[in-house]
């Protein structure tokens, strides 16, 4: 009996211990998860870089479809406005209001022009073309004459007196025929040829006339090289550039050429021309065509202050239309792209870049309005500006779509 009771505990006890086996094994077995990857997961993140192009493109397309055409506002800033070409002999640009014109003569009266050429002597074909030429000129210009060589001979001796002889026998003022007549009749050739000393003692004589308000034109007459040790060059340029601005003309009368070579670089010098004569005929039509160079200058002078008035009237509605134009071609871009940004659907992944692309319009915006103001300045102060000039600086205000576009017509 003890053997058959300690068997079935044997047994009771084995069979409880299975039953716990299994139910530790029901625990610890649990089904697996499987956790599918999304379409976030497994796209790669992108760079900056990358995404700055993208934003960059879209921009771009946007400024294709919607971008303004600015270069059609400056049509109407393409005015005809009537214009005459500047004469030779007075500088390389006309004045923008009429000045009082002064022509001053400097003859040379030196030994040399007392030789004879086809038509008589120097000095007297000389006197007789420049007494012409000042009877012609307009009422209103002021006419002078000076005269240097004409004092002592020439001598050694003689060279310093002749050298300082420098006379205004008829100072600037409204022409008087008779007394200019007898002006020109009160010296004869002599001396040396203070060309510098001429031109530094007109400088003097014109220092009082200051070219914003005058016109001030010399023709210096002479048939050889400076002779006083001075430098008529350097003379020249320092007139030019004085606040009286004169243009300093030069006549090389019956010259060789190494006072031609001199006397050129003295026009070049003073701003003016050189013109060359070898006889009386030639000296005549060189002041016939200078007289009528004059006038042409002193109706144009007329004309351009007639058309003042005028042309500040047609200025001020083509600045107008001009100013009108740009700030309706920009409300018309931004009110384009604006819309198009706001038709973007919430999953459309280009709805990301509209902070980028507002921003990238609003300094677009910003730059061509400085182009805008800075074209209005010029045209309001007359400023010497062309069509091709105003759109080449546009060109230079959109380039950024014009080089990411390769397009070379930028809107």
């Amino acid at each position: 009996m003890r053997v058959l009771s300690l068997l079935i505990s044997v047994f009771l006890l084995t069979a409880l211990g299975g039953c716990n086996s299994n139910n530790t094994e029901e625990e610890v077995s649990q089904p697996s998860v499987t956790i599918e990857p999304t379409a976030e997961s497994l796209t790669p993140e992108r760079s900056p870089e990358l995404a700055e192009d993208e934003a960059e493109a879209f921009y771009q397309e946007l400024l294709a479809q919607h971008g303004e055409n600015y270069h059609e506002c400056l049509q109407p800033v393409e005015i005809e406005l009537r214009e005459a070409e500047k004469p030779d002999g007075f500088g390389e640009s006309a004045p923008p209001s009429p000045k009082q014109l002064n022509v001053l003569v400097a003859l040379d009266s030196s030994g040399s022009m007392a030789e004879s050429v086809s038509g008589g002597q120097k000095i007297d074909i000389a006197k007789s073309a420049i007494a012409q030429f000042v009877s012609g000129l307009p009422k209103a210009a002021k006419v002078g004459l000076t005269v240097f060589g004409h004092k002592g001979s020439n001598s050694a001796a003689d060279k310093a007196a002749s050298c300082a002889g420098i006379e205004n026998i008829y100072p600037l003022a409204q022409l008087d025929k008779p007394q200019f007549t007898e002006s020109v009749k009160s010296f004869q050739p002599t001396g040396y040829t203070p060309l510098a000393a001429t031109l530094e003692r007109l400088q003097q004589n014109l220092s009082a006339y200051d070219g914003a308000d005058h016109q001030n034109v010399v023709y210096l007459v002479s048939d050889g090289i400076e002779t006083c040790d001075g430098d008529p060059v350097a003379a020249a340029k320092k007139l030019h550039a004085s606040n009286a601005k004169v243009i300093v003309n030069v006549i090389g009368f019956d010259v060789n050429n190494e006072a031609q070579r001199q006397l050129k670089a003295v026009a070049e010098a003073g701003g003016g021309k050189f013109f060359s004569a070898r006889n009386a005929a030639d000296l005549q039509d060189v002041f016939r065509n200078r007289l009528q160079e004059t006038i042409e200058f002193s109706r144009y002078q007329t004309t351009n202050r007639i058309d003042q008035g005028r042309v500040s009237t047609i200025m001020s509605i083509a600045i107008g239309k001009f100013s009108t134009c740009v700030s309706i071609n920009l409300g018309r871009e931004s009110t384009a792209i604006s819309l198009t940004l706001g038709r973007l659907s919430p999953d459309d992944p280009r709805r990301k870049y509209s902070q980028y692309v507002k921003q990238k319009l609003r300094t677009r915006h910003e730059n061509i309005q400085d182009w805008r103001d800075r074209v209005v300045g010029e045209l309001e102060n007359r400023r010497d500006v062309t069509l091709e000039k105003l759109q080449q600086d546009l060109d230079e205000v959109t380039r950024e779509f014009t080089e990411n576009m390769g397009n070379t017509n930028s809107p």
